[in-house]
């Protein structure tokens, strides 16, 4: 491979041979146009070059680009009308205070001097260096509002999300597009971020039939884990059965015809190497690299926040302030995450609910107009349950417990409320510590090894009896649907043990 080809995190290539990049992203197009850079100096548009190449093979593609809006920032600077040949502090400060440079892109000026100066590229001093990493930056420099804390662009109120909601479900389908329906309530009601929901492909939804009962899931793709590549690992998410009814429909619609749209674009029938998504353009993108093609159809997240607004203006949707609804995807994300607060979930079930890998983020929806109160955790104690995916573990004997070296303590039980009674279900295959509640968390986890003879019949009566008694009381549907993918699991065992036992597969 030639040296001004380089390979990204993903092992795509990117060719660095000419002024313009274009990296390797199924979202907006990101393009690194160097020559937007000739007002900074010649050695430090260079270490600027090089930095840069160095990392798109470890970063993914939006942060280089963050990198390059850094730099672009910077090329605004007046210091390097009369540049003296370093790169001083004054050029940082004046940096700081441009309002567009947030914490990141200062934090990404720093650690790209520290690297300069570290391989001694000229116009970098390892004593700025050490300045810099004095310099106490945090997290809002600025001291910006949060969005989420501003009316019209935080969490909508309860009475903006129920209108919104019932316009979308009760409009005609002359009033509302099918796409942009499916749009509000995917995005209403499972609060991703546009990127995932932008990502989505047909195969993605995966209605589950257990007795005669089904179960509508969809594999949401998702974002920011530090993954390789896009669409490497889903999050399995619920689906209310009218929900899925709309997104089966928007899904033929587009298997029906994207072809058509591929050919009218190209002239060429469509490759099955060019995916179809839920969420579809009417015409192929010509800003993808070669890498890219299979997203050719794929909405990017701009486009996906235009449906929703398109679809406030189809629905003649109104703000608090009895004006039109400003919408985006954020907003529905924000307040997905609040309303699941006000309505008693603790901290770790929101941040799954997000996919957020700790706590810390969910920390910051204070808002004082949803009840919230300073210990969530505390609020609701040991009841609520987490929400995964579905069974994902091996049946076992309970015979073979020492043959697969499975000690006592590794049983996982549960209280039979009817006999009073505790009841061990099977074994933990992991000697990790685990701090998920048991046993509902255990159906959800690869690790677990059901006893074809435990009592788990028993135990899914037990659960479905609680949901009616949750329901019967008026409680808030994502209340009454909290132990909903444990249920779908705990149905899967015994759906798989009758069939075993009947000789079937």
């Amino acid at each position: 491979m030639p040296d001004d080809i380089i390979r990204d995190k993903a092992g795509r290539p990117v060719d660095c041979s000419t002024e313009i990049w274009r990296l390797n992203t199924a979202g907006t197009a990101i393009v690194l146009d160097w020559n937007q850079l000739t007002r900074l100096p010649e050695p430090v548009r260079d270490a600027a070059r090089k930095y840069a190449r160095d990392r798109i093979p470890n970063w993914a593609p939006p942060s280089v680009g963050g990198l390059f809006y850094m730099y672009r920032l910077l090329s605004e600077c007046a210091y390097f009308e009369q540049f003296d040949g370093t790169v001083g502090m004054r050029a940082f400060e004046e940096l700081r205070q441009d309002d567009r440079a947030a914490s990141a892109e200062l934090t990404r000026y720093r650690i790209w001097y520290e690297w300069a100066a570290t391989f001694g590229f000229p116009g970098f001093d390892r004593a700025v260096a050490k300045q810099l990493n004095k310099v106490r930056i945090g997290a809002n420099p600025h001291g910006r509002r949060a969005r989420k804390k501003v009316p019209g662009l935080g969490p909508l109120t309860d009475e903006e999300r129920q209108e919104l909601l019932n316009k979308a479900l009760d409009a005609s389908e002359e009033e509302l597009p099918l796409a942009e329906r499916v749009a509000v309530l995917l995005g209403m009601g499972l609060g991703p971020n546009s990127g995932p929901l932008s990502l989505l492909q047909v195969g993605d939804y995966k209605p589950e039939t257990s007795g005669d009962t089904t179960y509508h899931v969809l594999m949401v793709p998702r974002h920011k884990k530090g993954f390789e590549r896009e669409r490497a690992d889903f999050r399995a998410r619920p689906l209310e059965a009218r929900w899925a009814g709309y997104l089966s429909r928007l899904i033929e619609n587009n298997e029906r015809q994207a072809d058509e749209i591929y050919r009218m674009s190209t002239g060429a029938p469509k490759p099955a190497s060019i995916k179809i998504p839920i969420f579809m353009r009417r015409r192929i993108r010509t800003d993808l690299n070669s890498a890219m093609e299979e997203y050719a159809l794929h909405m990017t997240p701009l486009e996906f926040n235009q449906l929703l607004k398109d679809a406030c203006v189809h629905l003649n949707a109104v703000s608090r302030e009895n004006k039109p609804l400003h919408l985006n995807q954020r907003r529905l994300r924000t307040t997905f995450a609040t309303n699941l607060i006000a309505n008693g979930m603790s901290l770790r079930q929101v941040a799954d609910a997000l996919d957020h890998l700790s706590t810390g983020s969910v920390k910051r929806y204070d808002f004082g107009n949803y009840r919230l109160v300073e210990s969530l955790d505390a609020r609701i104690g040991a009841a609520m349950e987490r929400v995964a995916g579905a069974f994902l573990g091996t049946l076992t004997e309970r015979s073979s417990e020492a043959e697969r070296n499975r000690s006592p303590s590794s049983r996982r039980p549960f209280f039979d409320q009817d006999r009073s009674c505790g009841e061990d279900l099977g074994n933990c295959g992991s000697n990790c510590k685990c701090e998920l509640p048991v046993p509902l968390a255990c159906y959800t986890c690869r690790l677990f090894e059901p006893w074809v003879d435990a009592p788990h019949e028993r135990l899914l009566e037990q659960l479905m009896a609680d949901r009616e008694q949750r329901k019967a009381s008026g409680m808030h549907p994502r209340m009454v649907g909290i132990q909903d993918r444990a249920i779908v699991a705990l149905a899967e065992v015994v759906g798989q043990i009758k069939a075993r036992n009947s000789g079937t597969k």
